[in-house]
């Protein structure tokens, strides 16, 4: 069964941990042997089957990516050579670790089309990533009267008819209730004195009650089980280790027919995880302690497994032990463990003595917790960590850096000046790198936060001073995140002459992507990110992969390309949302928002705005809040709407505004002066604003700007030097910019009709169509319609493009099939199954009015060049 693969996947690399005071280890020496499904891991690609060694211990490794192991996972069950249906069960999922729980969520998420079911068993109340997971619920009801008097008449034979009644009461239809308390029945006295306590305790105590049929001897055995959960073997060893020579093996048959379990597989099963609690909790603190030291013996020659009982059965600090836990953490999180490391970390904690390597073991369980989306545990601890000044100083950095974060707390300028300090002492050790990378750490913060010139200018300045490479990606970003108007153009001037082919690293690509939109060159960023995309898709490393995608949406959105605005944000957003990445995928459905807006779809684009503000309000994500003023806006322009587009556009520009980001006035520039020109906004305003930016685009030579600053002193124009001014945009670096040059020809169309010169305007008015129509601009497209038809053209209403019934991953399936990938490929590449891809292409295939692949490239009709 892939249920035992799974199960012993787990304890191998680290990821399961135990919800009692036992640990977990490995199982076994050779973690392949008799595993089912193997065959096919060896068909996985490079990056999956290596994900999976390491994960399984077979082989060393970096610590692989818990989407990768997803990744390969399901690419082993829909890849196997039998194809009748199969049911994979994880029974009580409730205990598992959140890093495993997230591989098999992964995994159930794309079983889209397979003959495959993953089918989840939680307890109602008890919490668990699965209620996270969107994942569809099927809900188990009480059991009716009827079927509660038929089980308890099967299982109650001979007891009083009040006594079965007060059962059916206390039951209340649980299965489990019903079989159970029956048996306890006259050791509770429920008659008289059932004290109204939960149903799980009420259980539990029933269970309690058959230890007492056991000799001492066998509940000592029992506790070593409900502690262990090793192999009658490993067991066997410890009771004589806590026993000594009055060990009885016959003692398994008596802990199975008091009913608390069974024997088989060389192991004793619990016969309900109730049963193992009660075990637990009838024993005393001392007797707990002495069967943990008696598995620690019985365990020392698996030391991950015995170190656990070890730290269970000391009764004070032990550095030794505490030692041996942080060497465990170090393997699990090689394994991608991260779970389990945390555990070790957090009891590695809680024995040490030595307050400096206290606070370290603290700050890395802070950090593991926050990588784990435990907010919570990664401030309690980071806080302890921080406490007594103990942790050196960039690390003490980074703790308060990621303690902010988690609290929503932000000091600004002085975070990025005490990174900038520490940075400076390892650059004077000679440590360039890892300078580089302290300060990396916060240079997205301070790209979105107001800090003051001067600290922009000192800490990017010394940057600029770091023995790296002068084109070095890293780099490049930094110096365009924390100082963009004064670095621009150096940032610029390298990142054009660099291509994403001399990149070897996705994340190299990601940093030139993110330094060029930094600066306003998203036609220079664009195939960086494109290109870390593909890099991070053949990793597998979902999480990076999102934020490129978020990064590549806002790129297209820029650039006014629609299609691929909306394949690229949705599937970040998705991606997102697996990853527990809240503001990047936020930030990717506002994108998202923007390009369906300009669709036509203003409902839906409200609801993803709407939905983003919710999530964001919240975390205190204040710099953000500009990017829904600009969705806003941008939808209101598609809806041409100008007066309210303006009402949300000017608040980018306004410091008292809580929506005031000057780095995204940069974006929407363009947008506010065409809204204050057509919706009544205030013009004084917008001139002097094209006064100030006009400066910074000639300082900087940044495209974007440049191209927006033209495209707004043409519309703010007097009519003397208006033509003057949009034949000069028609001839610019506009021409590199299909949506600024459409915007152009249609406002030089509209400027031409009012001026009587209805038939010169056709001609700027047709383009501006054409070029609307390729780039997805459904609604700029029937703008410029309007005015063709308003100028005596009689132009007809386009007939609505079939693309636009699509979903996003449907229209993402089509462009790639439309490319000539194949369903396999397109299913490696979107994580998905062959035959999931094969469906949506049956799908969508009449929604566009076709019947072949070889069709798909005219019914999309994709824009060229962007």
């Amino acid at each position: 069964m892939l249920n035992d693969l799974l199960v012993r996947h787990n304890r191998r690399s680290g990821c399961h941990r135990e919800t009692r005071e036992g640990g977990m280890g490995v199982a076994g020496a050779d973690p392949l042997v008799g595993l089912p499904f193997l065959d096919r891991v060896g068909h996985r690609p490079d990056p999956q089957r290596r994900a999976l060694d390491v994960a399984f211990g077979a082989a060393e490794g970096e610590p692989p990516d818990l989407f990768l192991i997803g990744l390969a996972t399901l690419g082993v069950i829909t890849e196997r050579r039998a194809q009748t249906p199969l049911l994979l069960l994880v029974d009580d999922a409730h205990w598992l670790d959140r890093s495993s729980a997230e591989v098999l969520a992964f995994v159930a998420r794309r079983l889209e089309m397979e003959p495959v079911i993953l089918l989840f068993a939680v307890r109602d109340g008890v919490p668990s990533v699965f209620d996270e997971t969107g994942l569809p619920d099927l809900t188990l009801t009480r059991l009716d009267d009827d079927a509660s008097r038929s089980l308890i008449g099967a299982h109650a034979a001979g007891l009083p008819e009040d006594l079965k009644a007060r059962i059916l009461a206390e039951a209340a239809g649980n299965p489990l209730a019903l079989i159970e308390l029956p048996a306890a029945a006259g050791n509770l006295e429920v008659t008289r004195s059932w004290e109204p306590l939960p149903l799980t305790i009420r259980l539990e105590t029933a269970f309690a009650t058959r230890l007492v049929a056991l000799d001492a001897d066998a509940r000592a055995l029992v506790l070593l089980a409900a502690l262990g959960d090793g192999t009658l073997a490993e067991l066997s060893s410890a009771a004589e280790e806590l026993l000594g020579l009055r060990f009885d093996p016959g003692q398994w048959s008596a802990a199975a027919s008091a009913g608390l379990g069974t024997l088989d597989d060389d192991r004793f099963r619990f016969r309900h995880p109730l049963v193992r609690s009660a075990v637990h909790q009838a024993a005393t603190g001392e007797q707990r302690r002495m069967a943990h030291a008696a598995l620690a013996r019985a365990l020392a020659g698996d030391p991950d497994r015995a170190v656990w009982h070890r730290a269970a059965a000391t009764p004070g600090p032990d550095e030794e032990i505490a030692a041996a836990l942080d060497a465990l953490a170090a393997r699990a999180a090689d394994r991608g463990g991260l779970d389990i490391a945390f555990s070790a970390l957090e009891r590695a904690a809680g024995l040490t003595t030595d307050p400096s390597l206290l606070a370290l073991r603290l700050a890395r369980a802070g950090n593991l917790a926050n990588q784990l989306g435990r907010s919570a545990e990664a401030v309690r601890l980071l806080r302890a960590a921080l406490r007594d000044g103990r942790l050196p100083a960039n690390q003490a950095a980074m703790a308060a850096f990621d303690l902010e974060t988690l609290t929503m707390a932000w000091s600004g300028a002085s975070t990025i000046r005490h990174f900038a300090r520490i940075a400076e002492e390892l650059a004077d050790r000679g440590e360039g790198r890892r300078a580089l990378e302290a300060l990396a750490a916060v240079s997205v913060r301070a790209y979105w936060d107001q800090l003051d010139d001067g600290t922009r200018r000192h800490v990017s300045a010394f940057v600029a001073r770091l023995d790296v490479p002068a084109d070095d990606p890293q780099r490049l970003a930094a110096l365009g995140l924390i100082d963009p108007i004064h670095r621009g153009p150096e940032v610029i001037a390298r990142v054009a002459r660099m291509s994403p082919a001399g990149l070897s690293d996705p994340d190299e690509s990601m940093a030139a992507g993110r330094a060029a939109m930094a600066v306003w060159a998203d036609n220079l960023a664009l195939p960086f990110l494109r290109s870390a995309v593909a890099g991070y898709r053949s990793d597998g490393r979902l999480a990076r992969l999102a934020q490129a995608l978020m990064y590549a949406a806002w790129t297209n959105v820029n650039c006014g390309a629609v299609r691929h605005a909306i394949t690229n944000a949705a599937e970040a957003a998705r991606l997102a949302s697996e990853a527990r990445q809240v503001r990047f995928g936020r930030a990717a459905s506002l994108a998202q928002a923007i390009a369906v807006a300009e669709l036509g779809e203003g409902e839906t684009a409200e609801e993803l705005i709407a939905d983003a503000e919710a999530a964001l309000v919240p975390l205190g994500a204040n710099p953000q809040l500009s990017l829904i003023a600009f969705a806003r806006g941008r939808a209101a322009l598609a809806a041409d709407l100008p007066g309210e587009a303006y009402h949300h556009l000017v608040r980018i520009y306004d410091p008292a505004d809580p929506s005031h980001q000057p780095y995204v006035g940069g974006w929407a520039f363009a947008d506010l002066v065409d809204a204050a020109v057509r919706g009544d906004g205030d013009l004084d305003l917008v001139r002097a604003l094209l006064s100030d930016w006009g400066k910074t685009a000639a300082a900087m030579g940044a495209p974007h700007l440049e191209v927006q600053v033209a495209y707004a002193a043409a519309l703010l124009a007097e009519s003397a030097t208006a033509e003057e001014q949009f034949r000069a945009v028609l001839t610019s670096s506009a021409a590199d910019w299909p949506f600024y040059s459409a915007r152009a020809r249609l406002a030089y169309g509209s400027w031409l009709r009012r001026h009587r010169r209805g038939a010169e305007s056709r001609t700027p008015l047709r383009e501006a169509a054409r070029i609307f129509d390729a780039l997805g601009q459904l609604c700029f497209a029937e703008r410029a319609r309007r005015e063709l038809r308003a100028s005596g053209e009689r132009a007809r209403r386009r007939v609505p493009e079939a693309w636009t019934q699509l979903s996003p991953q449907e229209l993402q399936i089509a462009q790639l099939a439309g490319e000539g990938l194949s369903n396999r490929d397109i299913g490696e590449r979107l994580y998905l199954s062959h035959r999931t891809v094969s469906t949506h292409l049956h799908r969508l295939f009449p929604k566009l009015g076709i019947t072949s692949r070889a069709q798909l490239r005219d019914a999309l009709d994709p824009p060229r060049g962007w």
